[in-house]
């Protein structure tokens, strides 16, 4: 449902999201399998925070002791354990956006978890890993992404990976500031963006996807 990645770096990590509530046993299994210790994970990155990419936060913060790296916009979603759902896109996600805003609220809860770092400046660079945090807002006003070696870029939902051609969100909140952000990531080195949903995208694809939404 939701990709995490786990970023090497010498001996220690950066796990971008935690993914969806109760795959955490599969988490900690791949951990296991890789001769992965929890607590050489050293940072969670949050893209933001709804509840597919935060529900394992609490217990694998407790498990490795990693500090969690959060956008001031959404720091108080997270401290509350609720995001809003955002709106739909398209016809079939704005009936799954109402459906969510008012009968499925519950769904959208998770553990309410104290940040450890709330940015806002950015870049911000986690140190002393080859990376930097931007704020890509859009999908929600918080949303961010990890640039890796000026190459790779962890978008969350800022992208989606789901579609052949197309990479534009199931759901957006703001679609002018989403193109802005859009804009951001096309400035960037970055030659590949890593979405939570979906397949890896390229450059040219973001860019087909870009003139078609932005540039119409």
């Amino acid at each position: 449902m939701t990709n995490i990645y786990l970023l090497p770096f010498e001996e220690n990590y950066i796990l971008i999201d935690t993914g969806v509530k109760k795959r955490e046993p599969a988490f900690f299994a791949f951990l296991n399998r890789h001769d992965i210790v929890p607590d050489k994970i050293d940072y969670i990155f949050l893209t933001h925070t709804h509840y597919d990419h935060t529900g394992g936060i609490s217990l694998i913060k407790e498990m490795s002791h990693a500090k969690i790296m959060v956008h001031t916009k959404e720091a108080g979603y997270l401290r509350q354990g609720f995001t809003p759902v955002p709106r739909g896109s398209r016809a079939s996600t704005k009936v799954v956006a109402f459906l969510g805003r008012h009968f499925f609220k519950n769904l959208n809860r998770y553990t309410p978890t104290e940040p450890d770092i709330v940015w806002e400046d950015e870049p911000y660079h986690p140190e002393p890993f080859p990376a930097q945090a931007i704020h890509t807002p859009g999908h929600t006003s918080g949303s961010s992404t990890l640039i890796w070696k000026e190459k790779m870029a962890f978008v969350g939902d800022t992208l989606f990976g789901i579609e052949k051609e197309d990479c534009f969100p199931w759901f957006v909140n703001d679609t002018e500031t989403l193109g802005k952000s859009w804009e951001k990531l096309l400035d960037s080195s970055c030659e590949m963006f890593y979405p939570a949903h979906g397949k890896p995208v390229t450059r040219a694809r973001l860019e087909r996807s870009y003139r078609k939404h932005f540039r119409s």
